[in-house]
């Protein structure tokens, strides 16, 4: 089974490369829902550091609670749906079995963190309780703490490199090979951020990772005018700034490899056939597979998304300064 995902900065125009990819009979296209529970702060990537790279007798066991607060939130509820449903069933059961894999022992305790997790309040009322009880009735045994957490969970886990990544490709295979429909190939939406790829790439049997990204002054302004999502910053300075922070990574990572592959958006609409191509015989499709050519993803509908700013004569002095600051990135 191969894997393919795109990987985006936000607002970068990802979704063609999902759009496109799914006209294609050969591919079980798994909706546009994005699965981040690899690369999410207490994601996998965080447990790998917590018990594997910097291995601590309470930050580990810890982090394999936080991976399962996580678990338990993207499982969804009644008004929100995420991946159980997407995942029939069958999401909450891989995800704790992977859990329990890496887990080599736990028993009834608590640490501090357990302790804050519980909120504020949680955290007052037990320092008063303790602090009463030492005033009177342990007036003689100041060591003793009043334990309020008798049911807390405190698990023990130190894997090694190997086994956590044969967990972890395990985990990842039994939940998309679940949903595959007997296909070989299986487009997922951000499974990856595009940055740290060789480490996320460890997590998988097989998977191929198209990056994608379009001009900084259409992401100006679709954010400023469209969007208004507040994700992107609107001022032209911090925005100069948080796009190159987001794309410094670039500078020395190699995205042109056997599994990752950079591609501009603009190029999907202005420049698709030979750019389709490349990506076809890349993830090793057919044309003839391409039943729905044009039909998800249509490069001439795309073009409305493209050279925004030209429109926009009241930003000029911020489409030169974008122009000015950010050139490397410009598509012309």
């Amino acid at each position: 089974m191969e894997l393919i995902t795109c990987a985006s900065y936000y607002g970068s125009g990802s979704s063609v490369i999902t759009d496109f990819v799914s006209e294609f009979d050969s591919v079980f296209s798994f909706t546009n829902e994005e699965f981040r529970f690899l690369q999410d702060p207490d994601g996998v990537s965080d447990l790998e550091y917590n018990l594997v790279e910097n291995f601590n007798r309470h930050n580990s066991g810890h982090a394999l609670k936080r991976y399962r607060n996580l678990v338990s939130f993207y499982s969804g509820g009644i008004f929100n749906k995420r991946y159980e449903t997407y995942f029939n069933g069958n999401w909450s059961k891989f995800s704790y079995r992977y859990i329990d894999e890496l887990t080599d022992f736990k028993f009834h305790g608590w640490w501090q963190y357990d302790l804050m997790d519980k909120g504020s309040f949680f955290y007052f009322r037990k320092r008063i309780i303790n602090k009463l009880l030492h005033l009177t009735v342990w007036k003689n045994n100041p060591e003793r703490t009043y334990n309020s957490m008798k049911n807390e969970i405190t698990y023990g886990s130190h894997p090694s490199e190997e086994k956590f990544l044969r967990a972890t490709k395990r985990y990842t295979e039994e939940l998309f090979e679940s949903v595959s429909d007997g296909k070989d190939k299986i487009m997922v939406d951000q499974l990856v951020p595009p940055t740290n790829l060789d480490r996320y790439i460890r997590y998988f049997n097989n998977i191929k990772i198209v990056i994608v990204d379009r001009d900084p002054r259409d992401l100006f302004v679709l954010e400023k005018f469209k969007w208004q999502a507040g994700v992107i910053p609107t001022d032209v300075v911090t925005f100069c700034k948080w796009f190159k922070y987001t794309r410094q990574h670039r500078q020395q990572d190699n995205l042109d490899t056997g599994n990752i592959k950079f591609v501009r958006f603009e190029d999907m609409v202005f420049n698709y056939e030979d750019t389709t191509n490349n990506l076809m015989q890349w993830l090793g499709l057919k044309a003839e597979d391409q039943s729905k050519r044009k039909q998800i993803f249509d490069p001439a509908k795309s073009q409305n998304n493209t050279k925004l700013w030209l429109n926009k004569k009241d930003i000029v002095k911020d489409i030169k300064y974008i122009e000015e600051n950010l050139s490397e990135y410009l598509y012309e």
